[in-house]
């Protein structure tokens, strides 16, 4: 429910590539550092431990910065089929391509 006489704004998790488009390059920066933190936070919840040592041990689920997300998130957007898939399942898309890349 949003408040009266304002447009209504999507959750967080259902913003899309349209939303994205249209963010400045240092907006784009701040939604993935928000992303990310929030990412890292709820998996040290769920191990109970600190996040230093997850990435201590090189163990947190999205262990890049964000201009790494942002660039590629861009090139995903750029498909206009694509537009419509929310930013939260392009992340997750995107960095198991990513893990799917690193040497084991």
């Amino acid at each position: 429910m949003g408040v009266l006489g304002q447009p209504a704004v999507p959750a967080p998790t259902h913003l899309g590539g349209a939303y994205w488009k249209q963010l400045s390059a240092s907006e784009k920066q701040a939604y993935l550092s928000g992303f990310l933190a929030g990412a890292a936070a709820e998996q040290a919840r769920a191990a109970a431990t600190a996040i230093d040592t997850l990435r201590a041990h090189s163990a947190l689920r999205y262990p890049f910065a964000p201009h790494v997300y942002a660039a590629q998130i861009d090139d995903f957007y750029w498909w206009q089929d694509r537009v419509s898939v929310p930013i939260v399942d392009a992340m997750i898309q995107i960095n198991g391509n990513i893990d799917d890349q690193r040497p084991r």
